[in-house]
């Protein structure tokens, strides 16, 4: 845990997405960037009002992952959820 909250320190001093995108890629693997992209698009695509086995089905994941976001969009304290719902809101009154 010490270890992710020193990576989220330096996420949050990071200035411009540009900088952010080579944080991630130069930490990451392409495999693992490759995952985190698939589990925010179930996350996406369940705000969105997809269904979970369309999701397993058109990103090629388990129903289990899906089933996973699921559980943390439904978590009213879910940091994930509020981020997720509020831009929607953003895009709705854009």
């Amino acid at each position: 845990m010490e270890n992710i909250q020193e990576i989220s320190k330096i996420v949050k001093n990071l200035h411009t997405e540009a900088e952010t995108t080579t944080f991630f890629k130069e930490l990451l693997t392409e495999s693992e960037i490759e995952t985190l992209s698939k589990r925010w698009r179930i996350l996406s695509m369940l705000k969105d009002g997809s269904t979970q086995r369309d999701i397993a089905k058109a990103l090629q994941v388990s129903l289990c992952k899906v089933t996973r976001g699921a559980k943390i969009l439904k978590n009213e304290n879910s940091i994930l959820a509020k981020y997720l719902i509020k831009e929607n809101d953003n895009a709705n009154n854009e």
